[in-house]
């Protein structure tokens, strides 16, 4: 049984009716998102435009008033879409340019007849105009800002916007290079088809797109110290497993485990706003230290882990004595005064044949614990077992004692 356009577009309207109705308790609840709330007008103009079509004969054709608003409705949804994406990536939305994009199609159309242009050329001008804002759509589900991950869902917005893309070139081209007849009642019932067909994957794509990025946010919360903005335990292991895939298979470089000295007295005599001030402060100065390819965790309370892939001994010696240099040497601003701060260090080193992680971490933890016996503000690594048959290991000075080129330690302010 074939539908009539009475039928299809009272389908089209009740669909973004309730398409409607689920980003309107989506917005409600997340009223800060703004692209929600412009998602939600593209559904409610387009809305508008087919309950006003369904008011039309389909043996008619519409007033001239009622055909301004629906192109001015159906331009301003997708115009609505195209500054929602926006919104959505942390774009830039220019709202005299998306007021000048709704207001083309209606005003366009009007002044080409009055000009005595053909009509089938005025209504080309017209799709041409939504050609425009559904190709900016598409280029904004494609397009990759730096620093943002893609997502998943944005290949759904890109088939829809691209498949709408299609539909509308292919209308113009029909209008201008053939004189097959505009409204038949055939090509429009094909035409709303295919707009409830594509209307459904651009509104399930929102849907998708906002879940997996609420989903994403949750996964980077549970992975990321909200002190430091360093990661957590869980944060370090993901990284690991990113970097490294591999079953069994462990970086070549060095661990660290820094530790900030007396830092329970700093919270006795500051509070906890002045230690997590220290924290903050403490992991900036590790950031700006170290490369962007090594790896920073805080590991709990005043302990940071830092992962070094394709350290060597003299390395990893270097990297430890800047990280200790660069605390001792600048106190920390706190609101009540310069406060003098010292880090105890403990380095390992690991290789590919590494039984786990855990067990570098284990010696790390052991040097440090060396480190603050021996009166903190150093470096230590840990110990090593002799080479075999009492050969030296080629290349690899491997001590012992603490690092020779450990700094004294500074005057440490005495708290009480």
């Amino acid at each position: 049984m074939m539908l009539d356009l009475y039928t299809l577009h009272f389908a089209s309207a009740a669909s973004r009716c309730a398409y409607v109705v689920v980003f309107l308790v989506m917005a409600l609840s997340q009223r800060q998102q703004t692209y929600l709330w412009q998602w939600m007008g593209a559904m409610g103009a387009s809305m508008l435009g087919s309950l006003i079509m369904m008011r039309v004969p389909s043996e008619t054709s519409p007033p001239f008033w009622i055909t301004m608003i629906v192109y001015w409705l159906y331009g301003g949804s997708l115009v609505l879409s195209w500054t929602g994406l926006r919104s959505f990536f942390g774009r830039p939305v220019r709202i005299d340019l998306a007021l000048a994009l709704v207001a083309l199609p209606g005003v366009l159309h009007p002044l080409l007849l009055w000009a005595g242009a053909p009509t089938r050329l005025a209504f080309a001008a017209v799709f041409a105009c939504c050609l425009v804002v559904v190709l900016l759509s598409a280029y904004e589900t494609v397009r990759l800002s730096p620093g943002t991950e893609r997502l998943w869902s944005q290949s759904i917005e890109s088939f829809a916007f691209g498949s709408y893309a299609l539909v509308f070139i292919a209308s113009i081209l029909v209008l201008v290079g053939t004189d097959w007849p505009m409204a038949s009642a055939e090509s429009e019932r094909a035409s709303m088809i295919l707009d409830q067909v594509m209307g459904v994957f651009v509104y399930f794509g929102y849907v998708a797109m906002a879940a997996e990025r609420a989903n994403r946010t949750l996964l980077r919360q549970a992975e990321t110290d909200p002190l430091t903005g360093l990661s957590n335990r869980r944060g370090l292991q993901k990284m690991l497993r990113h970097r490294f895939p591999a079953p069994g298979q462990h970086p070549v470089g060095g661990v660290l485990i820094l530790d900030i000295d007396r830092f329970k007295s700093i919270n006795d005599r500051y509070g906890h706003e002045g230690g997590d001030f220290i924290l903050a402060a403490f992991a900036a100065r590790m950031k700006a230290a170290l490369r962007a390819t090594d790896m920073i965790a805080r590991w709990g309370g005043e302990e940071f882990l830092v992962v070094l892939p394709g350290a060597n001994p003299q390395e990893l010696q270097l990297v430890a004595e800047r990280l200790r240099v660069s605390v001792a040497d600048r106190p920390f601003l706190l609101p009540a005064g310069a406060l003098p701060v010292t880090v105890s260090i403990g380095a390992a080193m690991m290789g590919p044949d590494e039984p786990s992680f855990e067990g570098v971490t284990q010696r790390a933890d052991t040097a440090l614990y060396r480190a603050k016996a021996e009166g903190r503000n150093r470096v230590c690594r840990e110990p090593t077992p002799p080479p075999e048959s009492g050969r030296a290991v080629q290349g690899v000075d491997l001590s012992l004692a603490p690092l020779p080129s450990a700094a004294l330690p500074l005057a440490e302010l005495r708290l009480v």
